[in-house]
């Protein structure tokens, strides 16, 4: 009997300890400028920010209330911008890297921004030498044509004008790239040759 008795009570006190739990906390929020509190949740705090409270009045855990859409819309907005600036910082980190890694000096990128034009430089001249040859070549071709002012042009003639116009278009337009490829050689190595000041000098420390 006396066992039988023992576990009895030893099942009843989970359950015992668990009302004396539920008893301890008090749920607060406040509806219309006045605190509501209740055992439970009460009915004026749904979709409210409430407080869980112990009996003595201290604050156990704030509840936030559930986002309206346009709040959570917001919350998202944010927390895209937010990640799409980390990774904007961490591409950036990269790119430092990567230019450290690159130069070793100043000197170093003011060397390979001459070679680089350089290079280009004598492809320019090359596309100018062969503009000048056909420029000299229309030039022929214009004056044999003078003797056709009044009568029709042979049709071989007025072919080799043609092609003539058709490669000197083609030959300016490969000049005027050559040349906005110098300019863009120019402009990133000075956009390096910036950013590599203002990181060396960043870890440079008076002593």
């Amino acid at each position: 009997m006396r066992r039988l008795m023992l576990v009895s009570l030893l099942l009843a006190m989970p359950l015992a300890h668990a009302q004396t739990a539920s008893k301890g906390t008090v749920y607060c929020c406040t509806d219309n400028g006045h605190q509501v509190c209740g055992d439970v949740l009460p009915p004026q705090c749904f979709g409210k920010s409430y407080r869980e409270m112990s009996p003595q009045g201290t604050v156990r855990r704030t509840v936030e209330a559930p986002l309206s859409p346009e709040q959570l819309a917001r919350r998202e907005a944010e927390e895209r911008a937010r990640r799409a600036e980390v990774a904007r910082q961490r591409a950036e980190m990269r790119r430092n890297q990567s230019l450290l890694e690159t130069y070793s000096s100043v000197a170093d990128i003011d060397s390979r921004r001459d070679r680089a034009i350089e290079s280009v430089e004598l492809e320019l001249r090359q596309a100018e030498a062969r503009h000048a040859q056909l420029m000299k070549k229309r030039t022929g071709l214009l004056r044999e044509a003078e003797f056709f002012q009044k009568r029709a042009m042979p049709p071989a003639l007025a072919a080799s004008l043609r092609e003539s116009d058709s490669e000197l278009a083609a030959q300016n337009s490969i000049m005027e790239a050559k040349r906005r490829d110098i300019e863009a050689i120019r402009n990133r190595f000075e956009q390096d040759r910036s950013r590599y000041i203002a990181l060396t000098e960043s870890r440079t420390f008076p002593r």
